[in-house]
């Protein structure tokens, strides 16, 4: 299965690297980082490269995009959307917490429910309705507001 990480400005680091540890534990998940450019800066400054940069999300199984405060601007950054938006044919599209702005961005969420913590609410409801569970499924669309035990058992069900 293959498994595209989204990696991009103001990414929270330590959610990335929990989706990223939890999803490359399974033997079947062939997992690569993807950037819209060649080197990605944390929330703290932290300099990372993404395995794979500048080249669309085509082939991939599922999307994963992780939580960061960038995700707030980049919501309406057209460009970056189109990027996002090569990743459409995916089967699972997953978005962390603020993540899930950067997948309503790029109209994925349109029609749909979607959950996010609480002081983010009112800016994705201007994209979908709001689900009020940790981890809500709407179609093929995943969203999760917590890290925790019920994705982990979510993911471990779809990479399985």
């Amino acid at each position: 299965m293959n498994v595209a990480v989204v990696m991009y400005d103001r990414i929270n680091l330590i959610n990335f690297a929990n989706v990223l540890g939890f999803i490359k534990s399974f033997e079947n998940a062939n997992v690569k980082t993807c950037g819209f450019k060649s080197e990605v800066v944390d929330e703290f400054g932290i300099k990372m490269h993404p395995e794979i940069y500048g080249e669309g999300i085509y082939g991939a199984d599922i999307l994963v995009v992780p939580d960061g405060v960038g995700a707030l601007n980049l919501r309406h950054d057209e460009i970056f959307l189109s990027w996002i938006k090569s990743g459409s044919s995916t089967k699972t599209k997953i978005g962390f917490d603020l993540g899930s702005l950067i997948l309503a961005g790029a109209g994925f969420l349109q029609g749909k429910k979607a959950t996010i913590r609480g002081g983010y609410k009112n800016a994705l409801s201007e994209y979908c309705e709001i689900c009020g569970e940790k981890v809500c499924q709407s179609g093929d669309i995943i969203s999760v507001s917590e890290w925790g035990d019920e994705i982990k058992s979510k993911l471990a069900q779809i990479l399985a």
